[in-house]
């Protein structure tokens, strides 16, 4: 008790500290340990080393699906830091600017973070659906119905159309940080750099954007990390095969279907699984690692 009333703030950071714990450190060492077993999750395990690492790099079908699960989360990040992001910098750019009817916009590309997952596909599955969806309907109703598809069915427009529902889906949050970022720029700089005649592209690239750098930085990580793990909307689209011709498979689709779906010989593998995790999360924390210190030696000037 004396060396808590010497350190109170212990019984701050306790709560949070044991929550942090049970939920996400054990999770992590204990999926570890698992990955060296060969278990369903019910029943005795038994250890077979490094053999899920194995299957999991050289079994040519198994490694197959991991390469091109790899892929298309790679294809995401490169989406959500090349277009994703750029679209939210201009939106709330134009928000800081306030535009006519700027509020409303705000409100309308904010929607989709506050909607539920369940919701979206919902929507989705309304737009896209080849046989009663809106999209179809409507160009038919207009004398385009030779451009009629199957969409999230043909496995060579799943993953464009999947980013653009991506898009609409995340833009908001990122966009609402850089506001924030945008409305905590002193207005002494804008305005000496209006005396000085910088012009609103130039004041925009040499003023603005280098002062969005904090906000950048930890976006570009997070989003890294959020296109390495997505699950919820390419499931929703896709189902736990990941789409037609595994066009929509992601890394924890791709967990998911060995761990839970019963795809490895009829039964559920937990122990190939939790192999599949810490190759995702070992991926995760090398890519930030070497993004954080990147991006930290950048120094930006305005």
């Amino acid at each position: 008790m004396r060396f808590i009333r010497k350190r109170p703030y212990i019984l701050f950071i306790l709560p949070g500290f044991i929550l942090y714990t049970a939920f996400v450190i054990y999770p992590l060492f204990s999926a570890m340990s698992i990955s060296l077993y060969e278990w369903t999750g019910i029943g005795p395990k038994k250890f077979v080393g490094l053999a899920n690492f194995v299957t999991l790099f050289f079994n040519p079908r198994i490694s197959e699906m991991f390469w091109n699960a790899l892929k298309n989360n790679f294809f995401y990040v490169l989406a959500e830091l090349g277009i994703i992001m750029p679209l939210q910098i201009l939106l709330a750019y134009l928000i800081f600017l306030r535009i006519k009817g700027y509020r409303i916009f705000q409100t309308l590309i904010f929607l989709p973070c506050v909607i539920s997952t369940a919701v979206i596909g919902f929507f989705i599955m309304i737009v896209f659906d080849p046989n009663f969806g809106i999209l179809n309907s409507l160009l038919k109703s207009i004398g385009l119905g030779q451009f009629q598809s199957g969409w999230f069915g043909d496995p060579d427009l799943a993953f464009p159309l999947f980013i653009v529902v991506a898009t609409w889906v995340g833009i908001g949050y990122g966009m609402m940080l850089f506001i924030a970022n945008l409305k905590g720029i002193p207005e002494q700089i804008i305005e000496a750099s209006i005396i000085d005649g910088a012009g609103g592209v130039q004041r925009f690239f040499r003023v603005i954007l280098p002062q969005l750098w904090p906000s950048l930085t930890n976006i570009i990580v997070l989003d890294t990390i959020w296109g390495l793990t997505i699950f919820d909307i390419p499931f929703i689209i896709g189902g736990p095969q990941g789409g037609v011709n595994n066009s929509l498979d992601f890394m924890n689709i791709f967990f998911y279907r060995y761990a839970f779906g019963n795809s490895y010989g009829g039964e559920t593998a937990m122990g190939f699984g939790a192999s599949i995790s810490v190759v995702l999360f070992g991926l995760v924390l090398i890519v930030s690692i070497i993004q954080i210190k990147f991006l930290r030696n950048i120094r930006v000037e305005y």
